[in-house]
């Protein structure tokens, strides 16, 4: 494993824990009012708007060399990844929207593999599927709380997180990840916008707190997209979307420390797994050497 590589997997682990900020403060804005389009909306708002000033600083150019199919697809996934995932949760348990959500590790597996062949290792998988796993009792979803709503929006979810990785990552790699999200930001926006006509209404937070848990929101999620930019063109959408496994174990823990929620040993022993799933993945088996055929 080279240098970039390590570094791709540290941010890839960076951008997981700001998603888990992402997560629960999300469902802490809904306790103070607002809905899953206005939370996205805001989201891109600002988000957009840290990117805009960041890319004019840094005199980045605007040019952006990809097809517009392409980029299309890319923000098609984005916006259905952030009002599918985020919007879940204020129909359904956190735990419950995760388990669904986390399906898309095993997408993007599944479709390399058939689509593209691309060879996946046994470690790989088998930390895959162990980290599914590891989310299940970790998480202990309760069903008997189902919402069609929730869990359809947590399909949506997952699938856009899928087509999102996939097509990023078929981004030139000259592609700066500052001018990328911005532009990406910036569709959003009017893919968001598009919803009002049909009924989704805006609604602000009725209390002041929750302005402040949706301006968190906008930071980690500024910070959460760029880095997750930067890890998938260093190490690639599978290793990417295997790595952020560990976002489960921030939620768990935030829910622990912000809200007050207790770890059971269930849950301790499923965050336990995820993590041995997250080293698994990183270990390579040794190679056989060939035995001599001795002298003739």
């Amino acid at each position: 494993m080279n240098r970039n590589q390590i570094v791709g997997r540290a941010i890839a682990l960076g951008a997981a824990i700001f998603y888990g900020f992402n997560t629960t403060l999300s469902r802490l804005a809904y306790d103070t009012g607002t809905t899953p389009v206005s939370l996205t909306l805001f989201r891109f708002l600002m988000s957009a708007a840290v990117m805009v000033m960041l890319v004019l600083i840094l005199r980045k150019s605007w040019k952006l060399e990809v097809t517009p199919k392409l980029f299309a697809i890319c923000v098609v996934g984005m916006f259905a990844t952030s009002i599918g995932h985020l919007g879940a949760v204020n129909y359904i348990p956190v735990s419950l929207a995760a388990i669904i959500f986390y399906t898309f590790p095993l997408l993007v597996v599944a479709y390399k593999r058939i689509a593209h062949r691309e060879p996946v290792t046994r470690n790989e998988l088998l930390a895959f599927v162990l980290a599914f796993i590891g989310i299940g009792i970790a998480l202990g979803p309760d069903f008997h709380e189902y919402d069609p709503t929730g869990v359809s929006l947590a399909f949506i979810g997952a699938i856009g997180t899928t087509v999102f990785i996939l097509s990023y990552e078929r981004f030139p790699p000259q592609t700066d990840s500052y001018v990328g999200a911005t532009w990406i930001m910036l569709t959003s926006i009017l893919f968001t916008l598009l919803l009002i006509p049909f009924g989704f209404d805006l609604v602000p937070p009725r209390e002041s707190v929750g302005w402040v848990y949706l301006g968190l929101i906008a930071v980690a999620s500024v910070t959460s997209f760029v880095m997750s930019l930067q890890a998938i063109s260093r190490i690639g959408g599978a290793i990417f979307a295997l790595l952020l496994n560990f976002e489960p174990v921030v939620i768990l823990l935030l829910a622990w420390t912000i809200i007050g929620e207790t770890l059971s040993p269930e849950r301790i022993a499923g965050m336990a797994l995820i993590v041995f799933a997250l080293f698994l993945s990183h270990w390579k088996l040794p190679r056989k050497k060939p035995q001599s055929a001795g002298p003739p």
